[in-house]
């Protein structure tokens, strides 16, 4: 039977994280999606390239995916890149699952929905995200480690290192730290001392092994400088960077991004931090296993400067399964009990409020931009057809233990519904550079020129435009108004509308304004030198 549960939420998964994808590339997936293309161009490497040049954030690996996926439709699509992070997103899923099962089916399958549930996890599932590899090897050490517990067996622990070595290579050194750290935490909250030093000692000696190998693949790749421009990107520059925010900002930021799971996680722990650390019931010995996953990982990432709130996925499964612990509890409790049925309330009215929105905004969206380019018409339908699904539950299972899952369900469709049918559409709409980049081919179609992109990063903006330039392109980047009188016609420059209009006045009478476009959220120019 659990096989099969695991088979449904696998497939489920994979369906729910690749149905209604737009044919664009937006935000951080275009600086995958042109590591992808330009593997596609060239050929594999250890590290992915950008304009030619290989980049250092990353090692190659989930590119290589992406390009193997990619490589019988000849051609990257948004499908092909998001693919491969979509399977190991439903994997996550799985193995969430199997860690509630360890003690009851319901356990696993409210965890499953509130992982669902929760924002990020739900939108970083939809997109190119090599963090999810490092959570799927941070759950997977969980539920081994415990699962031997449990069982009382030791047979399966021989994983654990090829686990730490799989999060290496497709994250570096923080895809195998995090994970060991779990582990061992686990270990030593057990007092199991011998797997502790087995465990710490494999991690710091194949962090030492993988980590020579992977400055001795970009020795081989880019020289010297690209050896210290990666140890910059994966070590030095994470730890003593300039922080752009605070010590508590993982603890506080995830009360939003990470929501639903990680509030109901907090809100858990509070109410029952006595009970989970001083019971030696094993439900609340997970529940206390799963608190010290949860730390480690949002300590252990306070600690580098470098703080981004995708670097801290690997809390998901271990707070989908606090949270939903809500619905768990052996015994009464007024507060537990009282925010449950207000949560299954919400989520039982939650389709009609829905309807009401998107009729609402669907009036409106013709005048406010902020709504243009949802699926109203879509989202009313189904949301229509789940309010009459959770009014027929609430009559039929008035006083049946399977109510709170079965409007659970609904709940999460619904969530599901509105990211993908309204957040995503209008996410597009306002971030598409499609538009820009075809008028862009249409100008090259009629008389080919240089591309130069002024005072833009090379690693910014421009990265949206090639993700979204099908041809091939190696453009040019200047930062002095001198220097594009150094190119001759034809030459087509992209500039942020602000950078164009501040032109020196000797300048602009050297150039020819061609027409204005979005880059993502900003507003460009494209101008050229005026022909001979």
């Amino acid at each position: 039977m659990q096989n099969k549960y695991t088979y449904f939420f696998f497939l489920a998964g994979i369906i729910v994280f690749t149905i209604g994808f737009r044919p664009e590339f937006i935000g951080f997936d275009c600086r995958f999606a042109v590591f992808a293309k330009e593997m596609l161009r060239n050929g594999p490497t250890f590290f992915p390239t950008i304009y030619g040049q290989p980049y250092p954030d990353y090692p190659g690996t989930s590119t290589l995916l992406i390009y193997l996926i990619s490589l019988p439709f000849g051609k990257v699509t948004h499908f092909t890149a998001v693919l491969p992070t979509a399977v190991v997103s439903a994997l996550i899923l799985v193995f969430i699952y199997k860690i509630g099962a360890l003690h009851s089916r319901k356990w696993g399958s409210f965890a499953v929905l509130f992982a669902l549930f929760t924002i990020e996890f739900f939108s970083y599932s939809r997109s190119i995200s090599p963090d999810q590899y490092v959570t799927l090897a941070t759950v997977m050490c969980f539920y081994i480690v415990y699962s031997a517990t449990v069982y009382h067996r030791q047979k399966s622990l021989w994983i654990i290192p090829f686990l730490f070595i799989s999060g290496f290579i497709f994250r570096g050194p923080i895809g195998l730290i995090i994970p060991a750290s779990v582990v061992c935490a686990y270990y030593l909250y057990n007092r199991d001392f011998a797997n502790f030093a087995f465990t710490a000692s494999a991690a710091g000696v194949l962090l030492i092994i993988y980590t020579f190998m992977l400055l001795a693949a970009a020795q081989f790749q880019g020289g010297e400088t690209f050896v210290k421009q990666v140890i910059q990107a994966q070590v030095t520059g994470r730890i003593s960077g300039n922080a752009k925010h605070w010590m508590g900002y993982y603890f506080t930021e995830s009360f939003g991004r990470y929501a639903l799971s990680y509030p109901f996680a907090v809100f858990i722990i509070v109410v029952l931090y006595k009970k989970i650390f001083t019971s030696k019931n094993g439900e609340y010995k997970l529940l206390a296993s799963l608190v010290i996953w949860m730390m480690v990982v949002l300590v252990g990432m306070s600690v580098p400067s470098a703080r981004k709130i995708r670097y801290v996925l690997p809390i998901i499964p271990a707070v989908a399964l606090v949270g939903s612990y809500l619905f768990i509890y052996p015994f009464q409790n007024n507060v537990l009990s009282g925010v449950e049925r207000t949560f299954i309330g919400l989520c039982s009215w939650f389709p009609l409020g829905v309807v009401v929105f998107s009729l609402a905004a669907w009036m409106f969206s013709e005048k406010i931009e902020s709504l243009f380019g949802a699926n109203y018409l879509i989202s009313v339908i189904l949301a229509f057809l789940l309010a009459i699904i959770s009014w027929v539950l609430n009559i039929r299972l008035k006083n049946d233990d399977k109510k709170d899952f079965a409007l659970l369900i609904v709940g999460t469709i619904t969530f599901i519904i509105v990211m993908i049918c309204i957040i995503e559409p209008v996410d597009y709409y306002h971030s598409s550079t499609n538009p820009f980049a075809s008028k862009i081919k249409i100008l090259q179609s009629q008389e080919p020129g240089q591309v130069v992109f002024y005072k833009i990063g090379a690693d910014s903006e421009a990265i949206k435009f090639m993700a979204n330039y099908d041809m091939p392109l190696k453009p040019r980047f200047i930062n002095n108004p001198e220097d594009m009188l150094d190119f001759n016609f034809p030459v087509y420059f992209i500039a942020m509308k602000g950078d164009y209009e501040t032109v020196p006045k000797n300048i602009t009478t050297h150039i020819r304004l061609l027409d204005f476009g979005k880059i993502g959220h900003d507003e460009c120019a494209i101008f050229t030198c005026r022909s001979k």
